[in-house]
């Protein structure tokens, strides 16, 4: 069990960590800000292929950068550009601690806050926001903070929240990493409801509502009475207004930028990258931790041909990583083989585990050893692009070393119905890194996130401890021994990894992320 952290401790953590926030300009992943000089005003047009379903934060089951513009969370995150760490700082809060064996949070809550709507921020709202995300029925949250027993109002400004169990990931759950627990006007839900909430949202954000044309874009204005200031004194955002623009086809957002139509697109097509490089008013800007590991693959350990764990790690072997990496990912991925870690989270330690880079010969043998006479497995896939490419690709790879494969292809539900059920013997996804690399929703048995219904008992456990616990040193060797087990059993494996990035005009300054989406009220244009 994790000591309580003391109240010195967290306030000597928090001033490092407000150090690097003011800092931040010089960072590398800041693209174009090397000075306190900004230019203020301007509308900033970015695009990315999501359609926005819904500006209620609490009920959003995406990352969208307009409505990480619109709402605070009561913790922020800063990047490390070095480590590519995901650190806590202040956001609504300024300060926390823990008490009672990490079993109570006390939240000091920022004064002088004001909502959209004009309504103020205080302890009794920051409460109802908690209890709302926990128990509204649509909250994509919700899960995460059921650990939350109670909330209770200490003061106007301070707040406690007892939970079931300690959990170091409701940090990270209740950042504005995730998005989705920005605190919303108690007042504005009141006075008009949900739906209305939905079509207009109400938070503490740099930018405000404007206007939402549905399946085309969000449009958003300043806020002029923002809380947080500028690297220039005066208060954030340093933009009048953004627009995020919906483009299904990214590669049309793509030709748009070129044209002048849009200044930022969020994650261009790697067969653009190129041409967005080739552009001297361009750039391609990567924004790591961040980032989607192509093709996932589970085994099925538990029934038909996988059961040999020889034909397992044959396919691991068997994949050409760098041919992955030429045909889908135009030279812009990097093969990758860890499923849903990478450098700078905790448990990062490729030293520790199985090196499964191409190796056919070891392949072949390990093939012919577990099955002397030829061996046939099924993978299943999604009936769409870029999946059947993928598809193609693993058999072609495999056949190359003894192992007949037959293609399963379906549409997307029944690919679901049939991993949730085990009825597979391989199937792939498309895996993502997350904040603080909590990912037992990935890898603990019967876990939603669980794709290929991984369960072993120490895994479990691991995995449970490091949930947990709060030092980070510990949390990192928790999680290296559960990767370790998922890789030596070679339960998991990926072919390539896609870093978080961005393609964006020149002329556009400021552009970090919190995670996977951007910190608009930071942007400026020159």
């Amino acid at each position: 069990m994790a000591h309580d952290l003391t109240r010195r401790e967290f306030v000597k953590g928090a001033l490092a960590s407000a150090g690097s926030l003011a800092t931040i300009g010089s960072s590398s992943l800041v693209f174009g800000q090397t000075s306190n000089k900004v230019i203020r005003g301007g509308i900033w047009r970015y695009a990315r292929n999501r359609t926005v379903p819904g500006l209620d934060a609490h009920r959003a089951s995406e990352y969208f950068t307009c409505m990480s513009a619109m709402y605070d969370c009561l913790i922020d995150t800063m990047i490390d550009p070095k480590t590519y760490q995901v650190k806590l700082i202040p956001g609504l809060a300024t300060e926390w601690h823990m008490e009672k064996n990490n079993k109570r949070i006390i939240f000091l809550l920022r004064k002088g806050v004001y909502f959209h709507d004009g309504s103020k921020f205080n302890g009794n709202v920051a409460k109802w926001n908690l209890e709302r995300l926990r128990d509204h029925p649509k909250s994509y949250l919700a899960p995460d903070l059921k650990v939350i027993e109670n909330v209770e109002v200490l003061n106007e400004y301070t707040i406690a929240l007892n939970l079931k169990f300690p959990s170091a990931g409701l940090l990270y759950s209740l950042s504005s990493a995730w998005v989705w627990a920005g605190m919303v006007s108690k007042a504005f839900q009141e006075k008009h409801g949900d739906d209305e909430l939905n079509r207009k949202g109400c938070g503490t954000g740099a930018f405000r509502y404007k206007n939402w044309i549905v399946d085309e874009k969000v449009v958003l204005e300043r806020f002029p009475d923002y809380w947080k200031k500028g690297i220039d004194g005066r208060p954030l955002p340093y933009l009048d207004g953004m627009e995020e623009h919906y483009r299904p086809k990214i590669d049309q957002a793509v030709l748009d930028l070129r044209s002048g139509v849009l200044d930022t697109v969020h994650y261009p097509a790697p067969r653009d990258v190129a041409k967005v490089k080739e552009h001297p008013d361009l750039i391609y800007l990567e924004l790591p931790p961040f980032e989607y590991q192509d093709i996932t693959c589970g085994f099925n350990p538990r029934r038909g041909p996988f059961t040999s764990l020889e034909l397992r790690r044959a396919c691991c072997y068997a994949l050409d990583r760098d041919r992955f990496v030429k045909i889908t990912g135009f030279g812009v991925a990097r093969p990758h083989m860890y499923p849903y870690t990478r450098e700078g989270l905790p448990g990062w330690s490729p030293r520790d585990w199985p090196d499964y880079s191409f190796n056919p010969k070891k392949a072949r043998e390990l093939v012919k050893s577990a099955y002397p006479k030829g061996v046939t497995v099924n993978v299943l896939v999604i009936a769409r692009e870029p999946d059947t490419t993928y598809g193609e690709l693993i058999k072609a790879m495999w056949e190359a070393v003894g192992i007949k494969v037959e293609l399963k292809t379906m549409e997307r539900l029944e690919w679901i119905n049939n991993m949730k059920k085990d009825n597979f013997e391989i199937g792939f996804w498309q895996g993502s890194t997350t904040p603080g690399g909590f990912i037992r929703i990935r890898l603990a048995t019967k876990s939603p996130g669980n794709w290929s219904n991984i369960s072993d008992p120490e895994v479990d456990r691991l995995l449970e401890e490091h949930a947990a616990t709060f030092d980070e040193a510990k949390r990192h060797e928790l999680m290296k021994e559960a990767l370790k087990i998922v890789y030596d059993q070679a339960l998991l494996t990926c072919a390539t990894a896609l870093t978080h990035a961005v393609a964006t005009h020149k002329k556009v300054k400021g552009i970090r992320a919190y995670w996977r989406t951007l910190v608009a009220s930071e942007v400026w244009m020159s």
